[in-house]
């Protein structure tokens, strides 16, 4: 999600007939737009703008009729003027995502960012200098892999004559990422068409194994890592997996360090069949649980 938002402690806002009312005490954890499709279709609108509030510090007056808009996701909306209110995902139980044109003053808060930017409609142009933030997308066998695979070769290149044995990611082809998005789960994040970044999960007995994680040269340091990196964590969490594992080669040092700083620490050494010394390191994550209401 976006920055924190900036505003008064609290807030008051009702549905269009009144008939459902809501105060908040303190102030939002964060207040973005919102461009996923699914949020678009449950306003009629080209994007929305939530601010997240917690939980414990909300009240509602009236009856909400609740909708399950996908798994996890409960949408609330006015059964009488049929008013959207509030959008709450079990990966968040802590908090409800208000409808921010709902608040009684919505211009006490000014939001922080867009989300999803990847899924904002073309013909739609913004010039608020806000953040945009990318969110993955998970390819299914039948997704073009030509830009994913493009991807992962040129991330991968510079290993070329640095390692032994050489990477696994020469030899794949479109047909064999088809089959990996079929058997694990193949996720890309995309700007206006082109693949930023992507990465390869396979639940394995313990754990999540992150692997083929690469970004575009010319988007780098830009938190894509990390943000593929949570969405990982996150997966593994609907999994029931408590570990995040990846593995990176004995001589790509600078990988090591920057695992490290995300959080990796290193659980062992292995070597490729026919070699007498460790080729590979092993690092793993522990994986939070959620936060309790």
């Amino acid at each position: 999600m976006a920055a924190t938002a900036t505003g008064p402690d609290g807030g008051t806002g009702r549905c269009l007939c009144g008939a459902v009312r809501y105060r908040f005490d303190g102030p939002p954890a964060w207040m973005a737009h919102c461009h996923c499709e699914s949020c678009r279709r449950a306003t009629a609108a080209p994007f929305t703008s939530f601010l997240g509030v917690r939980r414990d510090r909300l009240r509602w007056t009236g009856e909400r009729a609740v909708f399950a808009s996908s798994p996890g996701v409960t949408r609330s909306f006015c059964p009488r003027c049929g008013t959207p209110l509030s959008y709450e995902t079990a990966e968040r139980p802590q908090e409800t995502d208000l409808y921010a044109a709902t608040l009684d003053d919505p211009a006490a808060y000014a939001p922080a960012g867009h989300d999803h930017w990847n899924e904002h409609l073309p013909w739609l142009r913004l010039a608020d200098g806000l953040p945009r933030i990318l969110a993955p997308r998970r390819l299914g066998p039948a997704d073009d892999m030509a830009p994913v695979l493009a991807l992962i070769r040129d991330a991968f290149a510079f290993m070329a004559g640095r390692i032994d044995p050489p990477s696994s990611a020469g030899a794949l082809t479109a047909p064999s990422l088809a089959a990996l998005a079929a058997d694990a789960e193949l996720w890309v994040m995309e700007d206006d068409g082109a693949t930023v970044a992507c990465m390869i999960l396979t639940p394995r007995p313990g754990c999540l194994y992150l692997g083929k994680l690469a970004v575009a040269a010319a988007r780098r340091r830009e938190g894509h890592a990390r943000r593929m990196i949570g969405h990982a964590e996150a997966r593994a969490r609907a999994l029931g997996l408590p570990v995040l594992e990846l593995q990176t080669r004995v001589e790509l040092t600078e990988n090591h360090e920057a695992f490290r700083a995300m959080g990796f620490a290193e659980a062992g050494r292995s070597a490729h069949p026919g070699y007498d010394r460790p080729t590979t390191v092993t690092f793993r994550r522990p994986v939070p649980p959620a936060p309790a209401p």
